[in-house]
């Protein structure tokens, strides 16, 4: 059988769970708030993720960290370390700085991009895993990103199977989505086109028209989105799928790292659940990864009112123009849709203004993010960083 490996250094599950289930777990922190928050230091999946999960645990305790804990499910476990109950909880701060100075037998920081999110919910066995889908794309009608989201999406692609239909279900580190059929790319007038920024493929497969019109809105955590949301469901790569590109220069080993910063107008600077980074394979995935990105800082957010947040720019050092011009394109999208309700998104445009009114420029932003101190028009401004690895 195969070995557990990693999901990643700062994967994240945004589900809180019920805390009296875990073993020496309490169920109040010292304010007598429920300690729903953890610093999530790493990920396991596998038959052996429990044991692999217990060891890491092990050696974190013996070397001093004796916060830490396990959150076991069917092939899968995540490392934690503390239990918050508050996104402004000082000892959470602390815990972060703690353990992203932790270093390895080589010198290296695994931990240095961690971040608080709430509790894992221990996963499930996933009876109809998208990742096993015999196809390379799916229609995504429902997903979840609230404590028990595994259950529920099983249980309403249990329903969607008893009507008849092909459902099913990808646990992802935020959210867990159900999708109906799994289809190749015989289903656009012209795969050649998927995945390039300049050009928008039809569906033209009637199975998929039949579905959308079986789907005709996207259901969020059980519940049909609201009619002026516009919300739809749409269009996904199975995990583990390539998309089928035209040649071109985006070669296939050509990974960018994309990292999302919301700094505060206030102090200047970034707390870590307001950064989130990772890593695409191709500018193919870069909406894709835009999208996890946000979802994260999203999901992190808990304003008592909607924040105001612009946006910037992007810094590359990878090929320019192509690059910006496609996060520039995925980041007001993923930002309207996973903010809907957090946040007031103001444009480039007008962001640029603001900058402007206060004698700014967006290289300036880029380059000393403090600079944003005083910025009284927004309450954040997202930056967006990437670099080429080859």
């Amino acid at each position: 059988m195969a070995g557990p490996r990693p999901r990643g250094l700062a994967a994240a599950a945004a589900v809180a769970l019920v805390l009296a289930a875990l073993p020496g777990c309490g169920t109040t922190d010292s304010r007598g708030e429920a300690p729903t928050l953890t610093v999530l230091l790493l990920e396991y999946e596998g038959p052996q993720a429990g044991e692999s999960a217990d060891r890491l645990a092990d050696e974190l305790k013996a070397q001093g960290l004796q916060d830490v804990f396990t959150v076991k499910g069917h092939h899968h476990a995540s490392v934690c370390v503390g239990r918050f109950g508050s996104w402004k909880d000082p000892e959470a701060d602390r815990t972060l700085r703690r353990v992203r100075r932790i270093r390895d037998a080589q010198g290296q920081y695994p931990f240095a991009h961690v971040m608080l999110m709430p509790v894992p919910e221990p996963a499930p066995k996933n009876p109809w895993p998208l990742e096993e889908a015999d196809g390379q794309y799916t229609l995504i009608v429902a997903s979840w990103a609230k404590p028990g989201r595994k259950r529920r999406a099983q249980a309403y692609a249990r329903r969607l199977r008893d009507q008849g239909h092909e459902a099913y279900v990808y646990h992802g580190p935020t959210k867990s989505t159900v999708s109906v059929g799994a289809f190749g790319p015989e289903i656009f007038d012209d795969p050649s086109k998927v995945g390039r920024p300049d050009a928008r493929p039809n569906v033209v497969d009637p199975k998929v028209e039949q579905l959308r019109q079986a789907f005709p809105t996207l259901v969020l955590e059980g519940e049909p989105a609201p009619a002026e949301a516009k919300l739809t469901p749409y269009l996904g790569i199975i995990p583990g799928r390539r998309t089928v590109t035209a040649p071109g220069p985006d070669l296939p080993d050509a990974l960018y790292r994309v990292t999302i910063s919301l700094l505060d107008t206030r102090t200047g600077l970034t707390e870590g659940r307001h950064r989130a980074a990772g890593v695409a394979q191709g500018r193919s995935q870069l909406p894709w990864l835009v999208g996890v990105l946000v979802r994260q800082l999203m999901a992190a957010m808990e304003p008592d009112r909607p924040v105001r947040l612009g946006v910037a720019g992007v810094a590359t050092d990878a090929d320019s123009t192509a690059v910006e011009d496609v996060i520039r394109r995925a980041l007001p999208a993923a930002l309207r849709t996973a903010g809907a309700g957090k946040i007031r998104l103001y444009s480039q445009q007008g962001t640029v203004r603001m900058l402007r009114a206060h004698d700014l420029t967006v290289d300036q932003v880029l380059q000393d993010p403090q600079s944003v101190k005083g910025l009284q028009a927004l309450d954040y401004v997202a930056v967006v960083r990437v670099k080429r690895k080859m």
